[in-house]
């Protein structure tokens, strides 16, 4: 059993009575799939026991492997371009969107596509098209190799440039600026570009595109880090937003780890807890998340008193 013994004598009278203590774990109040994510899971899953041809998704339909292996076990593929795609075949758009041109494509071949962009995702999509028509010179705060961004980005008509969050802001030669955010972004990050642009250009426009759950799961995660002696963050190692929620709560409590799966999990790192904290990323399946949070609940206090 991970973590030795733990056992503590308990009773009165020599009784030599034993009471077993474990780890109390407390898990954040939106940990696992958010609405969005959920949504498109399950319309892959209807795609997939419809469809009477092959079906695949347009890059990783989620960033959690876990999910990815599991479609692949219904017969779903992933293909990174359109043109990977044989004719017949179904594509459904990830989570994350797809780069317009790319949607273009398909059209102009006649596949049939099934469109699982998250509405959270469509709404920068669509502002940096309408802001970038009006004029404005569009900056997303985000990551410039994201799949979403990159979505984004091509539906901009005009001038687009990404700043990556904490990073530095370059010269834009614009009178006129609007911002977004990719819709993980951490709300400081985007305030801090607001506010250096306003510094600089005669218009700037901000629209907050972040994501609410994004801003209720990072709230979560702050609180729930503040009150436990250790937080296990769960999700893809290529899931932004998980990662965002492990910086935040290492930021409070630096005994934070990152992992995918229970597999992971090592005993040392609970030494002397009482109660470790669960979080998980958007992304990350509900299963994986019991998964994780079984392993604690049967790990016994390491050097607790």
């Amino acid at each position: 059993m991970p973590g030795g013994t733990g056992a503590r004598r308990a009773g009165h009278g020599g009784e030599g009575r034993y009471i077993e203590r474990r780890v109390e774990v407390k898990i954040a109040k939106t940990a696992g799939f958010c609405w969005g994510v959920r949504r498109t899971v399950d319309k892959v899953m209807e795609v997939a026991d419809q469809s009477s041809g092959p079906v695949v998704t347009l890059g990783p339909i989620i960033h959690n492997p876990q999910a990815v292996a599991r479609f692949r076990e219904k017969g779903v593929g992933t293909v990174n371009a359109v043109g990977e795609v044989a004719d017949g075949t179904t594509v459904v758009v990830r989570t994350h969107g797809a780069v317009k041109e790319e949607l273009e494509r398909a059209d102009g071949r006649g596949l049939e596509v099934v469109d699982g962009t998250c509405p959270y995702v469509k709404y920068p999509q669509a502002m940096a098209q309408r802001l970038s028509a009006e004029g404005y010179h569009v900056v997303i705060v985000g990551d410039a190799n994201h799949a979403e961004i990159k979505g984004v980005v091509s539906f901009s008509e005009g001038p687009c440039t990404v700043v990556k969050p904490g990073g530095p802001i370059p010269e834009i030669p614009a009178k006129k600026v609007a911002v977004i955010a990719q819709t993980t972004c951490i709300g400081a990050d985007f305030e801090a570009v607001v506010g250096a642009l306003a510094l600089r250009h005669k218009e700037v426009r901000a629209v907050n595109t972040i994501c609410n759950d994004t801003e209720e799961r990072q709230a979560d995660a702050r609180s729930l880090a503040r009150e436990v002696d250790a937080v296990v963050v769960v999700g893809g190692k290529n899931s932004a937003n998980t990662r965002h929620l492990a910086e935040i709560c290492r930021e409070i409590q630096g005994r934070t780890w990152h992992v995918e799966t229970e597999a992971e999990l090592r005993p040392e790192w609970f030494e002397g807890c009482r109660v470790v904290g669960l979080s998980a990323g958007a992304s990350t399946p509900d299963w994986v998340v019991e998964g994780v949070a079984s392993w604690l609940r049967a790990l016994r206090p390491q050097g607790a008193p």
